[in-house]
């Protein structure tokens, strides 16, 4: 078993959450009272850090709103998972990037992602194949969460597609290779039919999922957890960063909204 599967139950089990706070420093939603700045930006991302902290299970960075900003968006990014890992120390670390490239091209990607940005996990897009995975499934201290079946009505263009459908294909595949590697995980969007879910499951018994879209995007966290279990990540962005239009009432805000999600997901968690 993974060190990154050890400790998401560990955490799991003494906070009784599978809450993942999403950070995405966009400028164009950002509560007033903060400026747009790459500090400003930073202050806000902390200021939710610092109020989730003792709740959530784990937190996903989106690089394209940090990689945006240029070399202060890249220094931001370091000092969102530095602060991450001072408030909340036993947190995973998940950064949202979709990699999926060839030989030493992925290589690089991994180590940018595991040596110099130290995260725990990383979200990749297996249409080149195994091949460009291989890079980071080679980290068995670190998680791979791979693309499966997407929260986006641009999904069916190619995720259903074959018989069996694609996403089926992608669920097998990974079982398989878990088998081996132990450090797989899956992306499986909440706002996804109930049945999906629970296929994607069947196909994969054994592999956490990353489960976007609850909250603004609507999907149903009772359905994720009936259908999927407890071996999840469930992704909440912008009904927590945003709990807020000021900075003034984000914290109480945000803290309101991230324990209205723990305490539907402890249901499941006993």
């Amino acid at each position: 078993m993974s060190t990154f599967y050890t400790r998401y139950r560990e955490r799991r089990e003494r906070i009784r959450s599978v809450l993942c706070v999403g950070l995405d420093p966009d400028p164009d939603q950002l509560p007033g009272g903060y400026d747009k700045t790459d500090a400003g930006l930073l202050q806000h991302l902390e200021d939710i850090i610092e109020s989730t902290a003792d709740v959530a299970l784990a937190y996903k960075p989106n690089a394209a709103f940090f990689e945006s900003r240029g070399a202060g968006g890249w220094g931001m990014l370091h000092a969102t998972i530095e602060k991450i890992r001072k408030a909340a120390p036993e947190a995973l670390v998940i950064l949202d990037a979709k990699r999926g490239d060839l030989g030493n091209t992925a290589s690089h990607y991994a180590k940018a992602v595991f040596d110099e940005l130290n995260a725990d996990a990383v979200t990749l897009n297996p249409y080149m194949g195994r091949e460009s995975l291989e890079p980071f499934l080679e980290r068995s201290d670190r998680c791979s969460f791979v693309l499966c079946l997407t929260s986006n009505t641009g999904a069916r263009d190619l995720q259903y597609h074959g018989d069996p459908p694609l996403f089926e294909r992608v669920a097998r595949l990974c079982h398989e290779w878990n088998q081996q590697t132990n450090n797989l995980g899956l992306v499986v969007g909440a706002t996804r039919k109930g049945s999906e879910l629970q296929r994607v499951r069947e196909l994969a018994p054994d592999l956490p999922f990353l489960v976007p879209g609850v909250g603004r995007q609507g999907g149903d966290l009772d359905s994720v957890m009936e259908m999927a279990g407890k071996d999840v990540l469930v992704n909440s962005s912008r009904s927590i960063l945003f709990a807020s239009h000021k900075r003034e009432n984000l914290v109480e805000s945000a803290r309101q909204e991230a324990q209205s999600l723990l305490d539907s997901m402890q249901k499941y968690l006993s």
